[in-house]
């Protein structure tokens, strides 16, 4: 197994010096679990808007940013990344946009003919014009984003665009006979929004495609989102024409939240690339941490069809990294990318920079390599957290840890999970995830060390001043020096048991005493800005399978059901004091979650009404929630059959006041 032996880590604790604490737990000869090893990457919380435990094993390629934003387009925070076929050369198409993304421009080309060692800027490769169908007539629009597809001798590019006031847009068509242009204008456009009926009551914005030759057609896989692109939902959409310049057929969905099966809410998705026969679609994080990707499969033949689409990895496919190119970490869309003969998957990326100009970088990994050992935690415009999905009670472990600024570590953690928005973006996580728990809150140059109660009101057992810190050396960070040797590094140990607690920073005891306990879970958090790495976490033992609450604000945005509808109530009726409940005809929430089965919680009334369940998207029947009396929350359904996998959990309104309170999980 990777990872420090206890033998290495006795003598790197005896050489901290006189006085250095020396924890009985860590003798020779016994089988240390390293649960930041990349083995146990699918034991931590992986989620869009609360955090994600990456171990992806992307390296950034040097020479990073390979272009920055300027005046009057600072966030060019979009990019679509080709191999020329003919001459394998790099062509990095970036779409320009001002502070606040309107009004857009057009598209630059970027070009490197030494595999990504360096480039040329070429200019604006496509822009708009007064004249034609995006212009107003006096105003030309926009058509920022764009995907080139070489077929037959001809580079054949799809893009988005919109008028000058943003009240149409859609996607159109170019072609061109060389990566660089000039490219020639279709004269009308692939897809307008003026001409397209609202889907789902929401849905009605076509954007950021991509273009693919099938062998019989053509197919473009695109965003969608709400009318004139003001977000909230976001969906991939399928489109498929005999030709690529169209007509294509109209958009039909087939990854979205409102479905009835799992789908990591809310992410976005530009571009997608193709690695064997089948269709890679990358997709980012709307919360406030954009760092979350989950990676979508179909084959490509396939992929116009919903049922088609597969989840290939869910969380843990990036990092961030703390260097000024990425102050505000990933920013725009996902990474774009293509696999080379050499089986290396190449990525530009967009960031923004420290004074708010958009950033394009390069990173690399092997494709069938993904993770490493060691994960990462990003946190660059909001706190993150993530759990090891076990519970311990008596425990002891010592922790590896580099981080970029402030962070916790956590431990009998029993607080519920769940964003704390139900619409749009910019989520985190919400006050209670941090409850429920003991903390260790480390700093540049202090500690605290506190119990949160369930309602996250602290309690503090003791604070100091950091000791020195240990030196790392090669054998302690999983065989390779860290990333980034100017991060504070700190080596924390804590052993719980029969009711005591002791503490050791930096080789030396730093609390010890007594400390009540229950059954939780180990985790992290990172503080914003930073990224916290943590390159090792032993512990004596892997802990017990546990149960998660989910809140009810997981299952409104994870349903794409919108705000207008539903309601926040606080009352002490509910499991942790809050819901939502709406009298909305037909609205539904949903859980979307990996584990085992479930139980759902909801309290009974008179004035509640009645709900039909599905689970996977399959009818379990309908709940009565109507009774003579108010009664406190309580399970109402219990499925525990289920294997261990991604499930969504939907609830739709019947009849009456639907109450949506919380999922618990087995994990």
């Amino acid at each position: 197994m990777a990872g420090i032996t206890r033998r290495t880590f006795i003598k790197a604790s005896l050489a901290a010096g006189a006085g250095a604490w020396r924890p009985g737990f860590l003798k020779p000869g016994g089988a240390d679990i390293d649960a930041a090893s990349a083995h146990y990457r699918n034991l931590w919380l992986h989620h869009p808007c609360i955090g994600d435990a990456s171990f992806d094993s992307f390296v950034r390629l040097p020479r990073n940013p390979i272009y920055r934003g300027a005046p009057p387009y600072e966030w060019p925070v979009n990019g679509f990344l080709f191999e020329d076929p003919p001459t394998k050369w790099w062509y990095a198409y970036v779409g320009m946009y001002p502070r606040g993304y309107w009004p857009a421009g057009g598209c630059r080309i970027l070009r490197s003919k030494d595999l990504g060692s360096s480039w040329d800027d070429l200019g604006i490769v496509l822009s708009g014009s007064a004249t034609t169908f995006d212009g107003d007539g006096k105003t030309p629009g926009g058509m920022p984003d764009v995907s080139v597809c070489f077929s037959d001798g001809a580079y054949h590019m799809i893009y988005d665009w919109a008028n000058p006031d943003n009240s149409d847009g859609g996607l159109a068509y170019a072609r061109a006979d060389r990566p660089e242009g000039p490219f020639t204008r279709a004269a009308q456009p692939v897809h307008a929004e003026s001409n397209q009926p609202l889907i789902l009551g929401k849905y009605k914005r076509v954007y950021a495609p991509t273009l693919f030759k099938r062998k019989n057609d053509w197919l473009i896989l695109a965003d969608m989102s709400t009318p004139r692109n003001a977000g909230g939902t976001w969906a991939l959409v399928a489109m498929t024409a005999a030709n690529p310049s169209g007509p294509y057929s109209p958009p039909e969905l087939v990854l979205y939240p409102q479905s009835k099966v799992f789908h990591p809410a809310p992410v976005e998705f530009y571009p997608c690339f193709i690695h064997g026969e089948n269709v890679y679609v990358p997709s980012t994080s709307l919360g406030a941490n954009r760092s979350f990707q989950a990676l979508f499969r179909a084959g490509l033949e396939e992929a116009h069809s919903p049922a088609a689409w597969k989840i290939d990895r869910c969380g843990s496919c990036w990092h961030d990294e703390p260097v000024e190119w990425e102050t505000r970490g990933l920013w725009g869309q996902t990474f774009s990318g293509f696999v080379d003969s050499a089986g290396s998957l190449k990525a530009l990326f967009p960031s923004k920079d420290g004074a708010d100009r958009g950033t394009i970088s390069l990173a690399e990994r092997a494709w069938d390599i993904p993770d490493r050992d060691g994960f990462s935690l990003s946190a660059p415009n909001g706190p993150a957290i993530s759990v090891l999905l076990r519970e311990h009670l008596d425990f002891e472990l010592e922790a590896g840890v580099r981080s970029s600024s402030a962070w916790r570590l956590v431990w009998n953690h029993r607080a519920p999970l769940g964003t704390n928005r139900i619409w749009h973006a910019e989520g985190g996580p919400h006050p209670l995830v941090f409850s429920d728990c003991t903390e260790l809150a480390v700093s540049a140059d202090s500690w605290e060390l506190r119990q949160r109660n369930a309602a996250g009101e602290p309690s503090v057992l003791g604070r100091g001043t950091l000791p020195p810190r240990e030196k790392l050396s090669r054998s302690m960070s999983h065989g390779r020096l860290p990333d980034h040797d100017r991060l504070a590094r700190e080596t924390v140990r804590i052993r719980q048991r029969n009711g005591r607690l002791s503490v050791g920073i930096n080789g030396r005891e730093t609390w010890a005493g007594a400390a009540p306990a229950r059954s939780g879970s180990i985790g992290f958090v990172a503080e914003s800005p930073g990224v916290l790495y943590v390159d090792r976490l032993l512990l004596s033992n892997l802990g017990e399978s546990c149960r998660k609450f989910l809140l009810a604000t997981e299952a409104i945005l994870g349903a794409g059901s919108g705000q207008d509808g539903w309601v926040e109530e606080k009352s002490a009726l509910y499991k942790f004091g809050l819901a939502y409940a709406s009298s909305t005809a037909g609205i539904a929430a949903k859980w979307n979650y990996h584990g085992r089965g479930f139980r759902l919680w909801s309290p009974r009334g008179p004035a509640l009404g009645r709900a039909r369940i599905l689970v996977d998207g399959q009818d379990r029947g309908e709940i009565i929630l109507t009774s003579p009396q108010a009664e406190t929350s309580s399970p109402i359904l219990e499925i525990s059959d289920l294997s261990l996998g991604y499930h969504a959990v939907t609830l739709i309104q019947t009849g009456g006041r639907l109450a949506c309170d919380c999922l618990e999980v087995l994990l």
